[in-house]
């Protein structure tokens, strides 16, 4: 004789739409913020500010090889386009961007942090990449069987 489940009424109250749609946004906002308290933290103190405005080519070149920028954005935007879904890759894209903006603002009195126009162009690349990882893994996703049964 088969064993059949035991049916329990559910705890947990159900959520609607709202609610669903501000909780795949958390991860994202989290992170955010965390980020951008991190980066204005200054354990050596304050300087003056200043932002490094320059777009030369020697500027563009330095920035664009920092790892950390582009795994940072990568999965920030992971994450954005979690919370805002495939069809809005765009938003979840403008997002990442103005977060690595802010990390730049934040950094313009951190002694020992130089705020440079030129690093969006890593948080640019690390958001594009990180939105279509996130975008092919929903797709990907998207096309898997509803049910339990493959075949």
């Amino acid at each position: 004789m088969p064993l059949r489940p035991i049916s329990r009424p559910s705890t947990l109250p159900a959520l609607n739409d709202a609610q669903w749609r501000t909780l795949r946004w958390l991860p994202f906002v989290a992170t955010a913020l965390f980020s951008l308290v991190m980066s204005a933290l200054a354990p050596d103190g304050r300087r003056p500010f200043h932002i490094e405005w320059s777009l030369s080519m020697d500027a563009l070149e330095f920035s664009i090889v920092k790892a950390p920028h582009i795994c940072a954005c990568a999965v920030l935007a992971f994450l954005a386009v979690l919370g805002a879904g495939r069809q809005q890759w765009t938003r979840s894209l403008l997002l990442t961007v103005a977060v690595g903006a802010g990390w730049e603002l934040c950094q313009t009195t951190v002694i020992g942090h130089y705020a440079r126009l030129s690093d969006l162009a890593p948080d640019t690349l690390g958001a594009l990449i990180g939105c279509m990882l996130a975008s092919a893994s929903l797709w990907t996703i998207e096309g898997w069987p509803q049910t339990g049964d493959r075949g």
